[in-house]
């Protein structure tokens, strides 16, 4: 009994919500562990801290707890199919297999073995064998959690966002209290490029789930560029330190909030755990940019584009260092390059076009920012930047018309201000009348 009275408290601490996120993390972990060592003959206590230790990522110790809780529970179907989770989140096909096979011969184990399997496919990118799986463990029991959980997730990975909705939906009546199925909706909105949807359900898994490195490290990429993205990626690196994908997404908050110095540190610790990881080198290379390091800063962005050639934040990265080091043709080549792979962002043309003005080539400007605003004909940067160009070609009327035409869109304050002045002062100038 000891050992549950441990995991009470640990769980009122949590819902109270004391803490950080990376402090409720750290606590759960410490407080299951203390509960395991307590206990070290309850099945119970040890399946919980091998599924703390899973999302801590301490692969080899979470096989070992469940592997010991399956033992425990005479091997009872959940707990084997803990233990194959643990070969589901290494991504390793064959182990997977290899653990459904107890669950085949487990006594009521028919449902779970045939979600096992589904599992292992997803694992193996094999989707359709995956349903033909599902189809049959959902017509045994029409209700089961994990089965709806793995059927959303295989539509979700097929971008059919209609079915995993559903079935993401169903588990969520199945389980209101479970998490995960909230996760699920969270990536399918992400990825359909429904980021408030997204933001809802993934803080729907937060308020469930405190303890989760996965739901801090997904909420935190949605809302880097505010303050609360940092939090969260800390967290989530905090939960899972040799998760390299998240010490990356880490640097990006950082570079967001401005700090460089500690987004290098981050994006060079991301390169330590998988130096094949093409964004964290692409985001060194950023990094570097902004501390004007730039020969360090050209040789990260091209590893990063060595690793993924076509990546626009990369390859408009070494436009900006091409342009810092006066070689402005590459640069302008770059700068088209990155747009022509990313063509609603107007960034890359809008560089382009201020290092043309800049070097008094305003045909040149002129038609970058003609196409942008082919693809956005309102975007208010690029506006301005007409603007700019018409009253330096001393065609004021125009120059009012691009002015106030930017003016009707989202502008920083200090840009605002500077284009009311132009108004008010020159393009907007009355004629003496005669």
């Amino acid at each position: 009994m000891e050992n549950r009275s441990i995991l009470r408290g640990m769980a009122l601490v949590l819902v109270l919500g004391l803490g950080t996120p990376a402090e409720a993390q750290e606590t759960a972990l410490q407080e299951l562990s203390a509960a395991a060592r307590a206990a070290r003959n309850d099945g119970t206590a040890q399946a919980a801290y091998g599924r703390a230790l899973l999302r801590a990522g301490r692969y080899r110790e979470a096989q070992v707890a469940l592997q010991a809780a399956a033992r425990l529970s005479r091997r009872s179907p959940a707990a084997l199919y803990d233990v194959a989770t643990v070969a589901f989140a290494r991504g390793d096909y064959r182990a997977a297999r290899s653990a459904c096979g107890p669950l085949q011969r487990a006594r009521d184990g028919a449902v779970l073995a045939r979600v096992c399997n589904a599992r292992a496919f997803l694992v193996w990118n094999r989707s359709a064998r995956a349903f033909e799986e599902l189809e049959a463990a959902l017509a045994i029991d029409a209700n089961n959690y994990e089965a709806l959980l793995a059927l959303g997730d295989a539509h979700r990975l097929r971008a059919v966002v209609t079915d995993a909705e559903a079935a993401y939906r169903r588990a969520v009546a199945v389980r209101p209290d479970a998490a995960d199925p909230h996760v699920g909706l969270g990536l399918l909105y992400a990825a359909a490029e429904r980021r408030d949807d997204a933001i809802r359900e993934l803080r729907a898994a937060a308020g469930l789930d405190r303890t989760n490195p996965e739901i801090s490290y997904q909420l935190g990429k949605l809302l880097v560029g505010t303050p609360e993205a940092r939090q969260l990626l800390e967290a989530a690196v905090s939960g899972r330190p040799s998760w390299a994908e998240a010490q990356s997404a880490l640097g990006d908050a950082l570079l967001a909030a401005g700090d460089a110095t500690a987004a290098r540190q981050a994006f060079a610790h991301a390169i330590e755990l998988n130096a094949q990881l093409a964004e964290a080198h692409s985001g060194l290379g950023r990094a570097l940019l902004r501390l004007d390091d730039l020969a360090a800063a050209e040789a990260a962005l091209r590893r990063a584009l060595e690793l993924v050639p076509n990546a626009p934040g990369a390859v408009g990265a070494l436009a900006a260092v091409l342009a810092r080091t006066d070689r402005l043709e590459e640069a302008f080549e770059q700068y088209g390059h990155a747009a022509d792979l990313d063509p609603r962002n107007p960034q890359p043309l809008l560089a382009a076009a201020r290092l043309a003005v800049a070097n008094r080539r305003d045909v040149l400007a002129a038609g970058f920012l003609d196409r942008i605003l082919q693809q956005q004909s309102e975007q208010p940067q690029a506006l301005a930047l007409y603007g700019d160009i018409m009253l330096g070609r001393g065609d004021r009327t125009r120059a009012r018309q691009y002015y106030e035409r930017a003016l009707r869109g989202r502008l920083p304050a200090a840009e605002q201000a500077r284009l009311r002045r132009a108004l008010g002062t020159r393009a907007t100038r009355p004629r003496p009348r005669r």
